[in-house]
């Protein structure tokens, strides 16, 4: 899975949908008062708009074909259905949805963070790819209309994305509820949810997603009590007692209790033992014997004395000593990438050293990326990232890397054990650059070379 910002530009979301019916292709109408700054400044670019009588999709003409069209209005509008059955509530208003060809273009259009497959913002708007199904941000848009308390102190990050991701139900097609059991058999949920909530969205464990734990929190509330006492604490979220009938304390000493209980599918306990690297197969042996191509051959075509295909952000830190590529640089990352793209389902093989410093930085499809520190190792791009401090790089010693893109699944190992295996994390990678990076420090490349995915 992001990462994760909540209501904002930069929020992660995902999941699940349903289809039900359609409007008819109409020119785009003035702006709505509800639509943010954002959403106005889309529209400018997204000017077709189809309305139906719940949602009105805005969109640029053309960018998807009219049957993907067809399938996205229908998912979207049997979402708001299915959220206000849930719900047991009538959404006033309509609902705009920004239509976007893909995840790139809607960051190229709206700035959203690295990893953002969908995001809602003000009270109205929900920006997505157009074949982006799920209720996550539709949730948010929801809450918003949950009748208040006079008194009320409102939602904390905690409680917004934890009704969410519970109401989203799956992720990686694991049940929320398994992903808090799972964690739970693992010893890998938060010490205290107390401080974990206090601090949001920091202070999971390593690799652990912080909305599968508020998520498997908030919709064991919601199998304990049920929406309609879930949603007033929902809007005054520090009175669990008055809206629940327990302190915070002891509803989280129960609800550790039934994750305890709780009996998750083996398929998800290996999923998350994999996510978090207690799981890993060893290097293939395909992949370790697959005829490669180097990216070190000789030919002067990169500058500073650098081979052929290969261009620096900073030609001064990068040159061939002895054979070796070395790398040295004092300051933030300085990048190497290669020239050319290559394909989105791609291997590529190393051997390095870091010889003193903090960290090196290896990538595959332009930006998904495998960092390897000397205090830890982060496999990051596109569903946010996840950390393994159990295995990492021994600066001064030689190690053989392997990075791979299999069709969305980003793994990667480290002297021949597995240090990455995380199904779906780079789904959405296309064909892009190969690179490698230093940072504060010194390494010394003696192979890098690309191979084709058996």
């Amino acid at each position: 899975m992001k990462e994760a910002a909540s209501l904002a530009r930069a929020a992660l979301a995902g999941w699940v949908a349903l289809a039900l019916s359609i409007g008819v292709i109409a020119p785009h109408a003035a702006a709505q008062a509800e639509l943010t700054d954002l959403d106005r400044a889309v529209i400018a670019t997204l000017s077709a708009t189809r309305d139906t009588p719940r949602a009105s999709f805005h969109f640029e003409e053309g960018a998807f074909p009219a049957a993907a069209l067809d399938a996205a209005v229908a998912a979207n509008v049997a979402e708001i259905a299915a959220l206000e059955k849930t719900l047991a509530m009538k959404y006033r208003g309509k609902v705009h949805f920004f239509l976007y060809r893909d995840v790139p273009d809607m960051a190229a259009r709206t700035g959203a963070a690295a990893g953002t497959v969908a995001f809602s913002t003000g009270t109205v708007s929900v920006h997505q790819a157009h074949d982006f199904r799920g209720c996550h941000e539709l949730v948010h848009i929801f809450a918003l209309q949950f009748p208040p308390q006079a008194d009320g102190a409102g939602a904390d990050g905690f409680v917004v994305e934890g009704l969410a991701t519970a109401l989203a139900r799956h992720d990686e097609q694991i049940l929320i509820a398994d992903w808090g059991a799972c964690h739970a058999r693992l010893g890998t949920l938060p010490d205290s949810l107390q401080e974990f909530r206090r601090r949001w969205p920091d202070g999971a464990k390593q690799g652990v997603h912080p909305y599968h734990v508020a998520g498997a929190f908030v919709g064991w509330l919601v199998e304990k009590h049920g929406f309609a006492k879930v949603k007033q604490w929902y809007v005054d979220s520090t009175e669990a007692h008055r809206w629940l009938g327990k302190g915070f304390g002891q509803l989280e000493k129960e609800w550790r209790e039934a994750m305890a209980e709780r009996e998750p599918p083996k398929e998800a306990l290996d999923h998350v033992k994999r996510k978090l690297g207690l799981l890993l197969d060893p290097l293939p042996e395909a992949y370790a014997s697959a005829k490669g191509t180097t990216l070190l051959a000789s030919g002067g075509g990169g500058g500073r004395g650098l081979p052929s295909g290969l261009a620096a952000e900073r030609p001064d830190c990068w040159r061939v000593e002895g054979g070796a590529l070395v790398g040295r640089n004092d300051g933030a990352w300085s990048h190497l990438a290669t020239t050319a793209a290559h394909p989105a389902r791609v291997g590529v093989r190393l051997k390095l050293r870091l010889v003193r410093g903090d960290a090196v930085k290896l990538r595959v499809n332009g930006d998904r990326e495998l960092v390897l520190a000397n205090w830890s190792s982060f496999l990051g791009g596109g569903e946010g990232f996840v950390g393994n401090d159990r295995q990492k790089i021994v600066v001064g010693q030689w190690h053989e890397i392997v990075l791979v893109n299999d069709g969305g699944r980003a793994r990667a190992w480290l002297d021949g054990a597995g240090l990455f295996d995380v199904p779906g994390m780079w789904a959405s990678a296309g064909a892009g650059a190969l690179g490698i990076a230093v940072e504060k420090g010194e390494v010394e490349v003696a192979r890098w070379e690309v191979f084709a995915l058996p």
